[in-house]
């Protein structure tokens, strides 16, 4: 339950060994490599390697981007995100990259992949010289005339608008005479346009083309290889398309097999370069002398003796210093949880970690939470199928990595505490046992650990929920005080921390007793509270202002905030609103599947169907609801009393894979 105390670490390291240590380094994952500041692109003393890296891991980009479409994997993608993956120490990866030619397979690849654009590219072609030409099927003479010409005849094809094929035919007829020729495709009574085909003696090419001009003539050319008939010409096509279709086949068969055979090697390969790649980043950030290369980070401060221990291979060649983190530095932020608290380390990370030196709210966020997810979803069947899924992905896979294991855990956690509310409300998939006569025998059962029952007490649930608020509320303002006082903020503390403390202590207790729940006297008490509180915030909320009027008037302002506090406490009633719909919507559905179950023969396979199907879409979208708001009710009213955020996050130079899985021992 604390940010980790972080230690400064300068390294200086002979040349010889830079690469070495860098490796020690990275295996260890205890330290985040302090980049330069003051560095300038001659410093870099790295850019060849990363060079040559990046130029690997852009054949591999391709290289996964043109196979893996060919390639079976056995492991789905999610299953590989949740850690099915191979094991491969770095030494594995070192030999394979070593005996890899990796672009020389890459040109190879790159070679059938331009043969399959050409192939493809030829067939769009093929498509579309096949679509013009099935509107001349009809032509009587061969599309050389068209393409090409003779010495002394040219032709012009294209579309018409129908209404001016008629004026055409007769503008030929009276222009060109006998030196020009007018074919018309059939066309239907409905089509706009018409295919036209012009033929004119050559030296009256210009007269032709105005006239095609002046008849909206929207000309197409016919390539000069086609010289054939149409209908030979389509021929022609089909065998040509054939062919390419088997040509493309036959280099997808083969691309197939070279996948199978490649692809994990050649994802191996991206994890084991881009490894490198980070080590040559961190390589980049080093000072280098003649001799030396002077190396900063940050590690946690219980690492430093591990390390040490990782490094003393190299004790004569190099140096660690150890020191904390000056006043100017802006260290890392590593969180520290253990037991059940460290699955709730997930929902504070989401919202930022807290700077370095400041507190960690992930200790007093869990219980809220745990006890908020529960009364938000608040049914112990729901709870049930919670449990039973997240366990059952827990269960079978066991490596999966640590973010999303603690992830999966907040929800086993989350699906306990449903499993509790729905126990003591009475809630297993709505009303299911009271409503279905199968379920009788464990109405007792059922009955036993029931306090309250939602749907016929909601005020109850309104008042715990609202209560609950209250608690957290002043739990924040508590947090917030104590941590003014660690850091010897004692105006922050008592003034503001202290004098809200004091002021809504003081108004709780002047409503409990105008309300008659609490005594008169308690009730003078809280107005004396309350007056003292209003005294203490106007007299200090106004401190920063200059001038005792603006102090005065920025202190009674403050006052105003109250609603702030009134509005962050009437938002603990989504507790309610969301445990009712969830208990509404499960009793609907057991409604339905009631009167689905008196139809005759199928009624009950309906009433199975609608129960089943319909609690797993319940469970769906109240599980969304219930995390939602109950995080809502974490960061925007109880981390807006004490926490910011605002900090780094530890990134230490490690692993980072996206294939594999790095093991300390060589593959046998």
């Amino acid at each position: 339950m604390a940010v980790a105390r972080i230690n400064k670490l300068e390294f200086y390291i002979h040349n010889s060994v830079i690469e070495d240590v860098l490796a020690s380094l990275q295996e260890a994952g205890s330290c985040e490599i302090i980049s330069r500041q003051d560095m300038d692109d001659s410093e870099d003393h790295s850019p060849s390697r990363l060079q040559h890296i990046d130029s690997l891991l852009s054949e591999i980009r391709f290289l996964l981007r043109f196979l893996e479409p060919y390639f079976n994997d056995s492991v789905s993608p999610m299953a590989r995100a949740l850690g099915e993956r191979p094991n491969y120490s770095v030494q594995d990866l070192e030999d394979l990259s070593e005996q890899t030619e990796i672009k020389n397979f890459a040109e190879e690849m790159r070679t059938r992949e331009r043969r399959l654009v050409e192939i493809h590219s030829e067939i769009t072609q093929i498509e579309g010289a096949k679509s013009i030409l099935s509107h001349l099927t009809e032509l009587p003479y061969d599309l050389d005339l068209l393409s090409n010409g003779t010495q002394t005849v040219k032709g012009v094809v294209g579309t018409m608008p129908v209404d001016n094929v008629a004026s055409c035919k007769q503008a030929i007829a009276d222009v060109l005479r006998e030196n020009g020729e007018c074919f018309t495709a059939s066309f239907g009574e409905k089509d706009k346009e018409a295919w036209v085909a012009i033929f004119y003696r050559r030296d009256l090419e210009q007269k032709a083309l105005d006239m095609c001009s002046k008849f909206s003539l929207s000309r197409v050319d016919i390539p000069g290889h086609l010289t054939l008939s149409v209908g030979e010409e389509l021929v022609n096509f089909d065998a040509r398309r054939e062919a390419l279709e088997q040509e493309e086949d036959k280099i997808l068969g083969e691309v197939s097999k070279v996948a199978e055979e490649w692809v994990p090697t050649v994802r191996a390969l991206s994890d084991y370069w881009n490894i490198l790649k980070s080590r040559y980043e961190a390589l980049g950030s080093s000072k280098f002398t003649e001799k030396t290369v002077i190396l900063k980070a940050w590690a946690p401060a219980d690492s430093v003796k591990k390390l040490k221990a990782e490094l003393a291979p190299y004790e004569s060649v190099l140096e660690m210093v150890v020191s904390d983190p000056a006043p100017e530095d802006e260290p890392p932020t590593l969180l520290v949880n253990k037991g059940w608290n460290l699955p709730f380390e997930t929902l504070t990370k989401l919202y930022g970690v807290p700077q370095y030196g400041e507190l960690d709210p992930t200790a007093f966020l869990a219980p809220f939470f745990f006890v908020f997810f529960g009364m938000c979803l608040g049914d112990g069947g729901y709870g049930l199928v919670m449990l039973g899924f997240f366990v059952f992905f827990l269960k079978k896979f066991k490596r999966m990595p640590q973010g999303t294991k603690q992830f999966f855990n907040l929800f086993v956690l989350s699906g306990v505490a449903t499993v509790i509310v729905g126990a003591l409300t009475g809630s297993w998939f709505g009303d299911l046992i009271d409503v279905f006569g199968v379920f009788k025998f464990l109405r007792p059962l059922k009955n036993i650990p029931v306090l309250i029952n939602p749907m016929d007490d909601p005020m109850s649930i309104l008042f715990v929920s609202l209560a609950l608020g209250v608690v957290q509320l002043f739990f924040g303002l508590f947090i917030s005080f104590f941590d003014c006082l660690r850091k010897k903020d004692y105006m922050g503390a008592f003034a503001d921390q202290g004098g809200w403390i004091v002021f809504l202590v003081g108004l709780l207790l002047v409503g409990g007793g105008v309300s008659g729940n609490l005594s008169s006297s308690v009730g003078s008490m809280g107005k004396t509270l309350a007056l003292f509180g209003a005294a203490v915030l106007v007299l200090t909320q106004g401190r920063a202002k200059t001038g005792i009027a603006q102090k005065a008037i920025s202190g009674v302002l403050s006052l105003y905030n109250v609603t702030s506090y009134l509005g962050d406490v009437l938002s603990y009633s989504r507790l309610l609103a969301l445990g009712l719909a969830s208990a509404a919507i499960a009793s609907i559905i057991n409604m339905l599947a009631g009167l689905a179950g008196g139809i005759p023969f199928v009624g009950w396979i309906i009433a199975l169907v609608l129960i089943l199907g319909g609690h797993l879409f319940s469970v769906a979208v109240n599980v969304l609801g219930a995390f939602v708001h109950s995080l809502r009710l974490q960061y925007v009213e109880f981390f807006s009393k004490f926490y910011s955020g605002g900090g780094r996050s530890f990134m230490p130079l490690t692993y980072k894979t996206h294939f594999v899985s790095i093991s300390e021992t060589k593959k046998s």
